[in-house]
């Protein structure tokens, strides 16, 4: 009898702790919320700071949700609130606080490039850190709570939470489009604010309260949608140049759109064409990347005056052959421009970002882009050119990839860094089978990376059996500009198949020349230096020792880091404080310096630090002397739920990488894996005790998550080459049939763990909740880390580890047949 006193006491915590469906939606929302406010953030942080910092920001904000457990625990007056009343002030405070941290964060000169040459950075850092993060932690109390006082709900609970988790891909999409950054930001507060409304609706003392002050929330919320960046307007780092020009020049300000994966700022040039074609100025995220928009005639024909075009190199030595042209990351049309002007016959231009096309194919074409927009031989696609190129059977002349690397965040959701599918050795080898036997390969790059695209478009053309004749590179830079100092930002690298002879050669110097460029080696002079060296060595094996300072080996689709140049063993305090001392110099320290490395090593650093102090110390003072607790045996707790945390968000950025270069454009991945993974999981949080009962024994549970993540991780690039023609939908449906039955898996671990906690220890559900937190944020960094040391292959199997692990961890939590009876 008293065992099921206790079980009855535990489900409701007092008589008015019931849960409802009220308590389920608000729940919804409020995940929903905080998923729209990470992905927001993201974005807007990439715009306003660098998308390295976003992602170190994020990273640390998250561990908000972390530390609401840790409040929960050792808080008195929270565990003795009124839980209704709790959550209607709450998300009402939640709702407010991601309003008003984004107003204060917004206001301060906040300048990472500038840390170690301003030492008031070192101030505005921790109270940055502080407003961006104080909206999580609310939102993780919220959570926590719900969790802790309804613990026999937990199944359902985390179903809300995963599926409102998993509806925010939708939401996102829609709303930032609509309404840019700022209205990304008050749409999570208005969803924050509903939450508020169902919690207000029980009976609670502050029932008032809560719910006028919510719909208060959504009559201001609602004003401030009127006119988003005007109300939240977004703060620009002094170090973004363009970011700060456009300030300073409203006036040339063309027009600014969003998607959810850019914001891109259209400029007017006041200043003087140089070839005939004024340009306007696309900048992507305030100046993380730019691309020129030429003005054109209505008709371009060969008698055109050439642009002042790089490409020109590859389109003016093809000019008699009425090229067939591809062109990977189109842009602003000027690579377009150059294959028209030479008589290309045909000009296949393919650009993933659909608001740079619809400004050349549409919203410009009345009285700017017409020449291009118009032109049958033109056509211009939105797609991942890769991903796109992959699935086709033609061959073309020049293929062409100019600075298609941008320093800008995709996002497909996740916090990522640095990695792309656009220049690893198997997109080089499909590039050059796409070439016609005479065909070349225009690619250009800033000048610390040119070794290592040399060297890689050597492997690939010696993988794919071609010949090595060692007359194939032609390599050039522009001399750098004034801003540039001593490293061009623009060098670049034409190959041909069937090699270049001395009047290619003279053709390119005397074009080079027009064009203000610099040929750097050529097969006819030879230069000494690596450029020699790598064409002429017969393995990169051969000349590696030569250049230790510098990586010559590929990226892979399995290690797609084309940009990362620098062991993490090679991290140490002058390289951060070089990477972070650049000021004005930001943009180029993104190739020069190692940033992407520093600001892992640093967050790694910092989120350790930070759960030490503000997740565990506590927990360990506040229980150190009660006996109670000391009985529990709480490290198989702790190590399962970190565990949990861990493999799920490995899997999960694993999965986003991976099936990026499946499906090519941000936006379907971000539908595709992310509401495929948190909705599955939810569905199978949900059913959680019918699938261990229908199975027997819960460990299948686990071998099955193991099995699965293995097989994914090992067969992924099996799967995706045997659909490489398929049209998008079946792509899709393919990935929900990969992603879902582990994801529905991976939704039972956790609530399963949360069952196997006795009453008496109801503490450790907020704790549990807590490290999951944390772990899941430690995993973020530590995901990005191994898969840029040793492939996502690896990491896979690591993760599928993990759950091995937790399954054995997850044997241990169970209670004896005794201990059960004691109960």
């Amino acid at each position: 009898m008293s065992s099921k006193h206790h079980v009855k006491k535990d489900l409701t915590g007092s008589r008015k702790d019931v849960l409802t469906g009220k308590h389920k939606a608000a729940l919804l929302l409020v995940s929903l919320s905080v998923l729209m406010l990470e992905f927001t953030l993201i974005r807007v942080l990439s715009v306003s700071l660098w998308y390295h910092f976003a992602f170190m920001i994020i990273s640390i904000a998250l561990l908000g949700l972390g530390i609401s457990g840790v409040t929960i625990i050792i808080s008195k007056r929270i565990n003795s609130a009124e839980i209704n009343s709790f959550l209607s002030l709450t998300s009402l405070l939640y709702a407010v606080s991601v309003i008003l941290s984004f107003v204060l964060i917004n206001k301060i000169p906040f300048d990472p490039f500038s840390l170690f040459i301003d030492s008031s950075q070192f101030l505005y850092l921790p109270v940055y850190y502080v407003l961006i993060t104080l909206p999580f932690f609310l939102a993780g109390l919220i959570i926590g709570q719900l969790f802790t006082r309804f613990k026999s709900g937990i199944n359902q609970l985390y179903f809300y939470d995963l599926v409102g988790a998993g509806l925010s891909c939708f939401v996102f999409i829609m709303v930032l489009p609509k309404f840019g950054g700022s209205g990304g930001i008050i749409f999570a507060s208005l969803l924050a604010c509903l939450g508020a409304v169902l919690f207000s609706l029980h009976n609670s003392r502050m029932k008032t309260v809560g719910l006028y002050g919510a719909m208060i929330m959504i009559v201001v919320n609602g004003l401030f949608l009127t006119n988003p960046e005007s109300y939240l307007p977004i703060y620009i780092s002094s170090n973004k140049v363009y970011g700060n020009y456009m300030k300073e020049n409203p006036d040339q300000m063309l027009l600014t759109k969003w998607n959810s994966f850019s914001k891109v700022d259209v400029l007017k040039d006041d200043g003087e064409a140089v070839d005939d074609y004024p340009v306007y100025t696309a900048i992507i995220d305030a100046g993380n990347s730019t691309t020129n928009i030429p003005k054109v005639p209505n008709i371009i024909d060969s008698s055109a005056r050439p642009p002042f075009d790089a490409s020109m190199l590859a389109m003016y030595l093809k000019r008699e052959d009425t090229a067939k042209v591809f062109i990977l990351g189109s842009g602003g049309g000027g690579e377009i421009l150059s294959a028209l002007t030479n008589n290309a016959k045909s000009v296949t231009a393919v650009e993933i970002n659909p608001i740079l096309n619809d400004l050349v194919g549409k919203d410009l074409s009345n009285y700017w882009t017409g020449g291009i927009a118009n032109d049958k031989r033109v056509k211009i696609i939105t797609d991942d050119a890769r991903s796109w190129l992959r699935g086709k059977r033609i061959k073309y002349d020049v293929i062409v990839s100019a600075h298609t690397i941008s320093a800008s965040a995709s996002n497909s959701g996740a916090m990522s860094l640095v990695e792309n599918y656009i220049l690893t050795e198997e997109a080089l080898r499909e590039y050059l089978n796409h070439l016609d036997i005479n065909g070349i390969l225009y690619v250009t790059r800033p000048e610390p990376q040119m070794p290592r695209l040399v060297a890689s478009i050597k492997e690939a053309q010696k993988l794919n059996g071609g010949s090595d004749l060692k007359n194939q590179f032609y390599i050039f830079k522009r001399p750098p500009t004034d801003y540039e100092v001593d490293v061009s930002y623009l060098t670049g690298v034409l190959f041909k198949k069937s090699g270049f002879d001395e009047f290619d050669i003279q053709k390119l110097k005397t074009m080079a020349a027009l064009l203000n460029l610099e040929t750097i080696y050529d097969p006819v002079s030879k230069q000494d230096g690596i450029f020699k060296d790598i064409v002429e060595a017969n393995s990169i094996n051969d000349i590696a020792g030569k250049y230790p300072d510098i990586k010559l080996y590929p990226a892979t689709d399995d290690n797609p880091y084309f940009e990362h140049n620098t062991d993490f063993t090679k991290i140490n305090f002058t390289s951060i404080k070089e990477s972070f001392s650049q000021g004005e110099r930001a943009m180029l320290s993104m190739v020069q310096k190692p940033v992407a490395e520093s600001t892992l090593v640093i967050l790694l650093a910092q989120t350790i630090l930070l759960s030490a102090l503000l997740i565990f110390l506590p927990i360990y003072l506040r229980f150190r002397k009660d006996p109670e607790i000391k009985k529990v045996k709480k490290g198989k707790y702790i190590l399962y739920f970190a565990l949990l945390g861990l493999g799920y968000i490995i899997i999960e950025i694993c999965l986003i990488q991976k099936f990026t270069l499946f499906l090519g454009q941000p936006v379907y991945t971000m539908l595709t894996v992310i509401s495929t993974m948190l909705i599955f999981s939810g569905i199978g949080s949900m059913l959680s005790d019918k699938v261990i009962k229908l199975v027997k024994n819960v460990n299948v549970v686990y071998i099955i998550i193991a099995i699965l993540t293995a097989a994914i991780g090992l067969l992924n690039s099996v799967i995706f080459d045997g659909m490489v023609r398929a049209d998008i939908t079946w792509r899709i449906l393919v990935s929900v049939a990969l992603i879902g039955p582990l994801a529905f898996f991976m939704g039972i671990p956790f609530p399963y763990g949360m069952s196997l906690i006795d009453y008496k220890s109801n503490y450790l559900v907020a704790y549990g909740w807590g490290v999951n937190g944390f772990f899941s944020v430690l995993g973020s960094v530590l995901v990005v880390m191994l898969s840029m040391s040793i492939g996502f292959k690896a990491v896979f199997l690591i993760s599928a580890v993990i759950y091995a692990v937790a399954m054995i961890v997850a044997g241990m939590l169970k209670p004896k047949p005794a201990e059960s009876s004691a109960a």
